[in-house]
């Protein structure tokens, strides 16, 4: 049976605090979780610990991860730090293989803003070999620009076979973003 994981991005440490929710249950997050979970796809968002800059950490990422079930039918979306997470951990572990990959606005750290996270990681060329799609998400109009816009090229150049879906006006898919329907559509073809 498939299912589904969607892996939160990182807010600094003074847009956290005024949070009134749980990060995990911001943005489109919850919307899409329960749109999977009615078409019988078990969904999490798990919430990962110190979820602000400087504080975030791979090792605790990593660490909830794994409590996860990942298989060959599992759907990862991972949106900012989140996809950067995924893409490296994916890349580390090259014995997993997973149903599909989506990134969305992907942090990937080209530009090296947060190396205590990314340590100089270098997406694997073959991760696309270990599943069945992988597709990109991004908007010309981030408002983080060239950290999320470089990665996002650098994406494209290493696996000229995903499928990108370009805009121009969602900025960083967050915000008041609470519906993606965009992303529904494209997992309801994973799941039909």
């Amino acid at each position: 049976m498939a299912n589904a994981i969607i892996c939160h991005g990182v807010k600094f440490k003074d847009e956290f605090d005024k949070m009134q929710i749980p990060f995990c249950a911001s943005y489109w997050y919850p919307w899409l979780q329960q749109k999977l979970i009615v078409a019988g796809v078990p969904t999490q968002v798990p919430s990962f610990t110190n979820s602000w800059l400087p504080a975030r950490n791979y090792a605790a990422d990593v660490d909830i991860l794994q409590r996860q079930i990942i298989n060959e039918k599992t759907i990862l979306i991972g949106h900012s730090c989140g996809g950067g997470l995924l893409v490296k951990y994916l890349s580390e572990n090259p014995e997993i293989k997973i149903g599909h990959l989506v990134l969305v606005a992907p942090w990937i750290d080209v530009l090296h803003q947060f190396p205590e996270y990314f340590n100089g990681f270098s997406p694997d060329p073959k991760l696309p070999n270990r599943m069945k799609t992988i597709d990109l998400f991004y908007s010309t109009d981030d408002h983080y620009g060239d950290l999320i816009l470089k990665g996002c090229d650098k994406l494209q150049d290493l696996y000229p076979n995903m499928r990108v879906h370009k805009f121009s006006d969602k900025s960083h898919f967050s915000g008041d973003m609470h519906q993606f329907p965009e992303m529904w559509n494209l997992c309801e073809t994973f799941i039909n």
